[in-house]
């Protein structure tokens, strides 16, 4: 696959198709686990609002920037403070150009901006309605699944999510090339991933083939892409695919900035190979059983070089 399949999910939210949406939705989760929505009802002025206010944050100085700060990864967290290539490789020193702030509802001090009433508006706004459309989407691939509709949601009605800002600072012109990445290669750790990005240039994700595909996506279309619960529950029929971002040549020289939101199961879940997607005999399952909670507390402990807990 060279391309990133686009689909339009209204016929899916107006209930004229469900099954077709579905349909599509889960060849693209197979082929390459990366797909790109539009038709998703979420007005990109908001999104637009929300940029903007993010971007206030991070041209903060960083001593005020430091002040939001809270465990488990939440908060603002600094440039050189990740390393998200160590959550597949213990071996790797990699630490990301990039800052973040990182958010969970409900709001509170710490991982809040205080003194910031736009951003927390906008945000709480924005981070509301990708919540909710994380919610369909899941209900879309349990069809895709051939699962009944309402499958997941007994497993995801308290999921543990986070809205994430991040800043790449602008960086030396010259300097792009596919050996230097502004976030190494990895995979998300949940259950699926809702990503805006003004300017999608340099993100890839690399294809069954082991080939790099570039995922540039409309202003106004969310990219979506399958986490590694997810990949645990389908049996691997379904692929938390490997992607990265790498310094393009046309954008190296200024900021580039993403909000992707990271939706993960319940953490008292317990995830194991859903029934449509094993057969003891010919196709067993894969994986053991894991709690949600503790799925998410390594990945992030690895991120993070050091053991995290969530609250």
């Amino acid at each position: 696959m060279s391309s990133i399949p686009v689909i339009d999910i209204r016929p899916y939210l107006d209930g004229t198709d469900k099954q077709g949406v579905a349909d599509a939705v889960g060849k693209a989760c197979e082929e390459i686990g990366f797909f790109m929505i539009q038709g998703h009802g979420i007005p990109l002025d908001l999104m637009k609002q929300v940029q903007s206010e993010a971007t206030k944050f991070f041209d903060l100085t960083l001593d005020i920037k430091r002040r939001t700060t809270a465990p488990f990864g939440l908060g603002y967290m600094g440039e050189g403070t990740e390393n998200v290539a160590a959550t597949l490789k213990e071996e790797s020193k990699v630490q990301d150009t990039k800052e973040s702030l990182n958010l969970t509802l409900p709001v509170r001090d710490g991982v809040w901006p205080r003194n910031s009433p736009d951003l927390v508006d906008a945000c709480r706004t924005y981070y509301e309605s990708v919540e909710t459309l994380a919610a369909r989407l899941m209900r879309l691939f349990a069809l895709a699944l051939r699962l009944d509709e309402t499958f997941f949601d007994d497993k995801v009605d308290r999921p543990y999510t986070t809205l994430r800002m991040l800043n790449y600072p602008a960086q030396v012109p010259g300097a792009a090339n596919p050996e230097t990445t502004r976030n190494a290669e990895h995979t998300d750790y949940g259950t699926l991933t809702i990503l805006w990005s003004p300017d999608s240039r340099g993100l890839q994700a690399r294809s069954r083939r082991g080939e790099w595909v570039d995922v540039v996506a409309p202003v106004d279309r969310f990219i979506i892409n399958i986490g590694d619960l997810m990949m645990n529950w389908t049996n691997d029929r379904w692929i938390s695919t490997l992607h990265r971002v790498i310094p393009h040549a046309d954008t190296v020289g200024t900021r580039r900035m993403s909000l992707p939101f990271f939706h993960n199961p319940n953490p008292d879940a317990m995830i194991e190979c859903i029934p449509s997607c094993f057969d003891n005999a010919s196709n067993p399952s894969k994986y053991q059983p894991i709690l949600a909670k503790s799925h998410l507390e390594m990945k992030v402990s690895k991120a993070l070089g050091k053991e995290e807990k969530m609250e």
